[in-house]
């Protein structure tokens, strides 16, 4: 199986999970829609105060992010995405009612992972209606879908999604530090996750019922034609097609501008230190302005006092970026491959303004751990089955990171 077909996209389109009656309430997810805004929006505004505090950082304020405009760019956003394979966003029904969404996204195709994502009407807490809903999602992502690894990140302090995580079966792999930026500042993060390995037999949903949900599926009904056209209908006019046309118009039409404008740092050609034994360590970079604006990657080949010592690769996010550690055995235990690495990640923190560096290194490269742990990453925890190899197999990744801050997992 090639990386492309890792995951099923034919699974991503026309996705209808249920009905499911859970304590009385018939509870469906399907794919988001543009009419859903009208009560997404009134949720989110009356839900304000439980969601917000967990919520991703945005320069603009809560009213603005949730006007009509930015709900349609927001949606032509995730199709986009969903189209390539790497996004599911998916609407929560209750009695026929948008009630929140459950998202699998992003989704990485090559190592067959996503990330899950849930809010819902706070009004629906303690019904077991989210947790039915994330277990119908959890169990056509590790199945239809051809997913092998889900993931729940839950900032520290957010007790109903570590519960929900709980609940569902997942494992605790690691403590993020400074994982992203929430309500205004860097947040640690726990990462829970769950595979087709530890997933119980039966799936989420059986689960849940056996540990005291009250929940069963429902037969799906027949719908007529008439009462499919008045649906579909009523949902073009809540779209508002006007706006949809004008919205949609100005992000195609912009793409390619905010392709080529978008901002690329200007990065060093060369970086240079001295390590412990005195000798000269330096960065070269190897990858031209244009590859990089492409790939967000760029590739810098260390070298002591004229010899090479082996490779840095970094993939350069908005605030968070990736390391790549390539050295030999031979090379990593030396001084000047640790100076090597404290340059890279002295340069992200303090040049490039990254907020959070990481290195994903495989248990068996144990020169490697221990060269990160000498460069000034931290080990966070261990992700299970997070890398797919080119036979097909799956194998397990240690996460180490580096914040501004220095902060550790203990502190």
């Amino acid at each position: 199986m090639s990386p492309r077909d890792a995951v099923t996209r034919s699974a991503l389109r026309r996705v209808r999970l249920g009905p499911v009656l859970v304590a009385g309430h018939r509870v469906v997810v399907r794919n988001t829609r543009l009419s859903d805004f009208p009560r997404w929006r009134e949720l989110r505004l009356r839900d304000r105060r439980f969601i917000e505090p967990f919520w991703v950082t945005s320069a603009l304020s809560w009213e603005e992010r949730h006007r009509r405009r930015w709900w349609i760019r927001e949606y032509l956003r995730q199709r986009r995405a969903m189209a390539a394979g790497r996004a599911l966003p998916l609407s929560i029904e209750v009695d026929g009612e948008f009630a929140g969404q459950c998202n699998l996204m992003p989704i990485d195709p090559i190592n067959c992972s996503a990330e899950l994502g849930i809010w819902m009407d706070s009004r629906r807490a303690g019904e077991g209606v989210g947790s039915i809903a994330g277990g119908l999602v959890t169990d056509y992502g590790l199945g239809p879908l051809g997913l092998r690894r889900i993931t729940a990140p839950a900032a520290l302090g957010n007790r109903v999604a570590r519960q929900s995580a709980l609940r569902s079966g997942m494992i605790l792999e690691a403590t993020m530090i400074e994982a992203m930026s929430v309500n205004g500042r860097r947040r640690d993060h726990e990462l829970w996750a769950i595979t087709t390995t530890t997933a119980p037999p039966g799936g989420f949903v059986a689960a849940l019922v056996t540990a005291g949900i009250h929940a069963r599926y429902l037969p799906e009904e027949e719908r007529s034609l008439r009462t499919r056209w008045n649906d579909f209908r009523r949902a073009t006019v809540a779209a508002s097609p006007p706006a949809v046309l004008a919205v949609a118009t100005r992000y195609y039409l912009g793409a390619p501008l905010r392709w080529r404008w978008a901002p690329a740092p200007a990065l060093l050609d060369v970086i240079t230190g001295t390590d412990a034994d005195g000798r000269s360590v330096s960065l070269r970079k190897r990858t031209g302005h244009w590859a990089f604006r492409r790939t967000r990657r760029v590739r810098y080949d260390a070298v002591a006092a004229g010899e090479p010592l082996g490779r840095l690769l970094l993939d350069h996010g908005e605030a968070n970026a990736r390391v790549t550690l390539e050295f030999s055995p031979e090379a990593a235990f030396t001084a000047a491959a640790t100076t090597a690495v404290a340059l890279l990640v002295d340069y992200a923190m303090n040049g490039l303004r990254i907020e959070r560096l990481e290195a994903r290194i495989d248990p068996a490269d144990a020169h490697l751990a221990k060269l990160a742990s000498a460069g000034g990453l931290r080990h966070e925890g261990v992700l299970a089955e997070a890398r797919r190899d080119p036979d097909g197999g799956f194998h397990d990744v240690e996460l180490w990171a580096a914040t501004p801050s220095g902060a550790t997992p203990s502190d």
